[in-house]
């Protein structure tokens, strides 16, 4: 049966303007920009994937329609009607998720629950960068009652609007381990991420680590990262770290506002040799070149300041470091494809920890230095910008933000502890620093496109680990 047209009325979320790139940004959950180019599309002339035929249900009717002109891209509306044997004093929830010819994924989080049924229909409406996972061929929908129990289910097929492309390399961005020997789930939720990755990822091609790998300096702290990720792997060439600010913070000193700029240089000068003893680095900011992409990493040239308000400096960057990410920027822009740009800190209003309108602070530079930053960056689109430092949980408000001429910033999450809430003070899950749960990012680099996947490594329970369905993200270039 052919599926009938669609006509619905997408409500959009409000616009962001971002101070230093003048276009139009959207975030996850709305509607995502895309680039109207030609050569950011890809197409096939057949389609690679066995069609599956949908299944039906006497509860509800499934109606979808895709609206992007991008490979492997969900932008569009999914319709639930309801049919007269629907009863909402029996039905509780409906659940849409990803799946196959068979079943839901279980390892994939619901992309939406619906829990008020008092309407005759019901709309999800995927963003225009979301993301069909490559091993999804459906869309199912679960009907389940008070008890859990399934009631009944129905799925429609995504594959016409998918496409296998070749895979070029894969990576895994986390940050924000804070492993202390006096805590001892920092360290288990660390060595859980690596036996994730190893098992998920058996030929990545760089771990990359965006700072805070420990939560104050010491060098048992530092050894015992390592012995984190020395008992998952055999060696380290595959481990590539940057620099936080907690690699500088030592909880017994209470006097960084007092303190002399002699003191706070000596501080910032022994701090800085033990991190790169013991992480191999010879620089605070330096590049490489991995599988073909270009990584270029943002550190602090003195101490974190932290005062707050527009003085806030959790990084300060300086006009040495400033200048050698221009001329670096004209090098790895002639390799023609993104630019990955690892900050710890992030930018103000980009992704979720940093919106200023719900009170958020945990944005990384002075207000000066951002605009620089800014002013920098702006003329290079293919940068993908990722920044940490907040804890600020996927679930959150706006954990990515695509724009139609800026770089596109992610969230790269937390493994120590997470972070809920508007403006922060709340543990992850009503967790605490026990249960605080762990999150990062799996990328994958494909001959026409880049893919985003956020990964939940531990939840509460301690067991659970799952791909966020609301953070699936594919980018064309």
């Amino acid at each position: 049966m052919k599926r009938k047209a669609i006509s619905i009325i997408l409500l959009q979320t409000a616009l962001i303007a971002l101070s230093a790139c003048g276009g139009n940004s959207t975030s996850a959950g709305s509607s995502l920009s895309s680039s109207s180019s030609a050569d950011m599309t890809s197409s096939s002339t057949s389609n690679p994937y066995p069609i599956t035929p949908d299944t039906e249900s006497d509860l509800f009717s499934l109606y979808y329609e895709n609206s992007s002109s991008i490979k492997n891209c969900a932008e569009g509306v999914l319709l639930i009607t309801k049919k007269s044997a629907f009863s909402s004093s029996t039905i509780n929830t409906l659940d849409v998720r990803w799946g196959d010819k068979s079943a839901s994924f279980t390892d994939y989080s619901a992309l939406i629950t619906f829990d008020e049924l008092k309407a005759s229909d019901f709309e999800y409406d995927f963003g225009s960068n979301a993301l069909i996972p490559l091993e999804a061929t459906k869309i199912w929908v679960n009907a389940y009652d008070a008890s859990s129990n399934l009631i009944g289910k129905a799925s429609i097929g995504v594959e016409t609007y998918k496409e296998k492309e070749t895979l070029q390399a894969e990576y895994q961005i986390i940050s924000d381990t804070h492993v202390l020997t006096s805590s001892s789930c920092f360290y288990r939720r660390t060595k859980k991420t690596f036996e994730d990755i190893k098992k998920n990822s058996p030929n990545t091609s760089g771990i990359i680590v965006n700072g805070d790998i420990i939560d104050e300096v010491t060098e048992a702290n530092y050894n015992s990262f390592f012995d984190a990720f020395d008992s998952v792997y055999d060696s380290r060439d595959q481990l590539h770290i940057g620099l936080g600010n907690h690699e500088f913070i030592v909880q017994s000193e209470t006097d960084y506002a007092s303190a002399s700029e002699t003191v706070l240089n000596k501080r910032y000068n022994d701090r800085l040799a033990l991190w790169k003893e013991k992480t191999g680095n010879t620089s605070a900011y330096f590049s490489q070149e991995i599988n073909g992409t270009y990584f270029i990493y943002l550190g602090t040239t003195k101490m974190p300041q932290n005062l707050g308000g527009n003085t806030r400096a959790d990084c300060v960057l300086g006009e040495e470091q400033l200048t050698w990410l221009k001329n670096t920027l004209v090098e790895a822009n002639k390799i023609n494809k993104p630019i990955f740009l690892l900050s710890h800190g992030s930018l103000r209003d980009t992704v979720s920890g940093s919106l200023t309108s719900l009170g958020q602070t945990w944005y990384g530079y002075s207000q000066e230095e951002e605009t620089e930053l800014r002013n920098i960056i702006e003329d290079y689109p293919q940068i993908l910008f990722f920044s940490s430092h907040s804890h600020w949980c996927f679930e959150s408000k706006q954990p990515y933000l695509i724009t139609d001429n800026c770089p596109t910033f992610f969230n790269t999450g937390a493994i120590g502890y997470l972070w809920q809430g508007s403006n922060g003070g709340e543990h992850y899950l009503n967790g605490d620093y026990e249960n605080g749960g762990a999150q990062g990012l799996y990328v994958e680099v494909y001959d026409k496109q880049v893919i985003i996947k956020g990964r939940q490594f531990e939840a509460s329970d301690k067991t659970s680990q799952y791909w966020f369905s609301g953070y699936q993200v594919v980018l064309p270039f």
